[in-house]
């Protein structure tokens, strides 16, 4: 019987891909009602429609919870994973995108999971500098603050002393860790920065950009690049690879590509990063893949790579204009910053952060957002490789989430980029949508919601509907998920505040505020 129904299972297969109803984005699931059948599925769940395997999975399931074994040794190194926009929704459809539902990507795979708040001191919706300063600096501050208490305003030109927090990189850099960072955007936007910089507000990333709001230089109001060069944190990254080249030159100079800076003070901050270093080692800079990769960390202390003039291109972007010798991907730099930092012997902090998922949904570009959480998870399954999971701690976070929806009835073998159903006037709709974003104007016409039947849904800057216009979709307020293995990641279940991350991390290396404070139990 069990070869009988793998014999249909195959045919069923066959003749859906000869019809070339598989993944067909036109099609919607009225369309092709009455056509699936269980155990047809060609995702690869054969006999996923009888209750003998699902109770076959429950049982597994309880199995691998049961032999979990928790981990209260000490960490010796720390990586964060930052999925900048990473929404439970974005999960969900990137699983599909990557072959179906049934599919587990590599940070899903981690034993411990929980769900964070992300709003603001001041905001219900939050964005990305608030909440690096809660996820990095254990306080939640003010929208747009990074570094610096809620005491400070937004935009505020001074602040005191008290008002500066630091972030779990200082607290692994006093504890004597290397420390590193690695992002898809310019190193100088929020997240990043909030590693090592204290500005009241994320977008004075070079002085003319301060200089708009705070005029000449204040005491405290520095931008954000010259703070990478000479801030305290900033001088002790051992390693610092992403993009941005324009916030260090000036604007009357061109880049390695020929792109004019946005300083306009007449510095090189590059230059003035390579010879600050080179006091106290072996500086290399570098701007292209091939750089990237002779570098021998070995002959390295100090690395900075930035690789575009702006953020860094997305992955698919890089592929489909054969870019892969010129522009490296999240998980190039991701190997080399490990490969940098485990000379240390007394272990290492690294912040990756795969930062294009949250811009392509702020463009409405669904099939992007995908792409780019794709090439965060590899990232992830990379690190895990080269590290080990009894003294390195992995968690894997976002900041915020977005207004990206997954709906409609679709068909399990439907393409998820593709059409979902269609409305009470018979109008087709897609299966993953936004509520508000720049595509409103591709998705109404005269009032009317456009037809999309003859839309190409290959295209991998397609913009997906949107039901309320503006220039840039929007954050939500929903909760993000938090994933961990290693020592003491068990402490990252639950449902808690999202400031409480680096607390935990912290407690697991004894740094920071856990120096030396509490005993070490060796794992069992």
């Amino acid at each position: 019987m069990e070869k009988i129904l793998v014999l249909f299972c195959s045919f069923v297969l066959i003749s859906s891909v000869i019809s070339g109803d598989r993944y067909h984005p036109r099609k919607t699931a009225e369309d092709i009602e009455g056509q699936w059948r269980p155990g047809s599925d060609p995702q690869g769940i054969n006999l996923d429609g009888y209750t003998e395997f699902w109770m076959k999975h429950g049982q597994d399931y309880i199995n691998s919870q049961i032999n979990k074994k928790r981990n209260n040794g000490k960490a010796k190194n720390i990586i964060m994973f930052l999925g900048d926009g990473l929404t439970l929704t974005t999960t969900a459809a990137t699983r599909k995108y990557l072959g179906g539902e049934e599919v587990q990507l590599s940070y899903e795979q981690l034993p411990y999971y929980g769900l964070v708040k992300t709003y603001c001191v001041d905001r219900q919706v939050p964005d990305s500098a608030c909440t690096a300063n809660a996820f990095l600096h254990g306080v939640k501050n003010n929208y747009q603050g990074l570094g610096i208490s809620a005491n400070v305003p937004r935009a505020n030109c001074d602040f005191e002393d008290s008002d500066i927090t630091y972030s779990i990189a200082k607290w692994a850099q006093d504890a004597g860790m290397a420390t590193g960072i690695v992002t898809t955007t310019r190193i100088t936007h929020a997240t990043p920065a909030s590693a090592y910089a204290h500005v009241p507000h994320r977008s004075w990333e070079n002085n003319a950009d301060m200089a708009a709001r705070c005029g000449t230089k204040t005491r405290r109001t520095v931008d954000i690049a010259e703070q990478l060069v000479y801030n305290e944190e900033a001088q002790k990254f051992k390693v610092i690879l992403g993009c941005g080249r324009r916030n260090f030159i000036n604007a009357t100079v061109r880049d390695e590509e020929n792109v004019l800076g946005r300083r306009t003070d007449g510095r090189n901050l590059i230059e003035e990063w390579i010879q600050e270093r080179n006091q106290a080692g072996k500086a290399e800079y570098v701007w292209h893949r091939q750089q990237l990769d002779e570098i021998d960390v070995d002959k390295t202390d100090y690395l900075l790579g930035l690789f575009e003039s702006d953020h860094c291109m997305y992955r698919n972007d890089i592929v489909d204009n054969r870019l892969l010798r010129q522009e490296p991907l999240l998980t190039d730099m991701t190997r080399k910053a490990i490969e940098m930092l485990k000379k240390d012997d007394n272990g290492f902090f690294l912040l990756v952060e795969g930062g294009r998922i949250d811009h392509a949904h702020h463009a409405n570009r669904a099939r992007q957002s995908l792409d780019e959480t794709a090439e965060f998870a590899r990232a992830i399954e990379l690190a895990k490789l080269l590290t080990d999971s009894n003294d390195t701690m992995i968690v894997v976070t976002s900041d915020h989430s977005h207004v990206f929806t997954y709906s409609g009835y679709p068909w399990r073998w439907q393409d998820v980029l593709g059409i979902a159903m269609r409305d009470s006037n018979r109008v087709p709709f897609e299966t993953l949508s936004y509520a508000n974003g720049p595509s409103y104007g591709n998705t109404f016409v005269n009032g009317v919601r456009r037809d999309i039947t003859d839309d190409d849904f290959t295209a991998s800057r397609r913009t997906h509907q949107s039901m309320v216009p503006l220039s840039s979709e929007t954050h939500a307020a929903e909760d993000v998920a938090v994933y961990a293995d290693g020592p003491w990641a068990h402490l990252l279940t639950g449902s808690y505040e999202q400031s409480s991350i680096p607390m935990v991390m912290a407690y697991s290396a004894q740094i920071g505020p856990f120096s030396n404070r509490f005993p070490i139990v060796p794992a069992k």
